[in-house]
């Protein structure tokens, strides 16, 4: 089986978390655009913000039982929103962080596309860019083909 069906799932349930989508209503004041995209971070526009872009820079394979393959799949999460006030954007990173991670382990199978999702490392831009406020997410994603 493919693993589009596993990425789509990551987006469908970013885009449809309600806490995820209040919590962005509630601070910069609209929802969040979720989207598999490539897109160098100077191409994304300030009024594109927020947005999570989803990405799978990396597939390893392991053999599995029974002959089969059981593959990880490295999904990489390009998360960003404008904040002016740099007091608040640094709480503001950590929750977001911390939602996206919890919409995604609700469901660690991805519908039943997959056997596991876990978060395998995550950092963020220290403000680099402000106003603009970046995290990089990966995710291991394991699935039998």
């Amino acid at each position: 089986m493919s693993f589009v069906p596993t990425l789509a799932d990551v987006v469908e349930t970013l885009q449809d978390d309600t806490d995820l989508q209040a919590f962005a209503v509630t601070k910069w004041g609209k929802e969040i655009t979720v989207k598999r995209a490539y897109k160098r971070r100077v191409e994304i526009k300030l009024s594109e913000l927020p947005i999570i872009l989803v990405t799978r820079p990396r597939r390893t394979a392991r053999e599995g039982l029974a002959r089969r393959k059981d593959y990880q799949h490295t999904v990489r999460l390009y998360a960003g929103f404008h904040q002016v006030d740099r007091d608040k954007a640094n709480d503001e990173l950590i929750e977001f962080e911390e939602l996206i991670d919890a919409a995604l382990v609700k469901d660690r199978t991805r519908s039943n596309t997959a056997s596991d999702t876990e978060l395998n490392a995550a950092e963020n831009d220290e403000g680099e860019n402000h106003p603009s406020y970046f995290s990089v997410l990966d995710y291991e994603i394991l699935k039998r083909h």
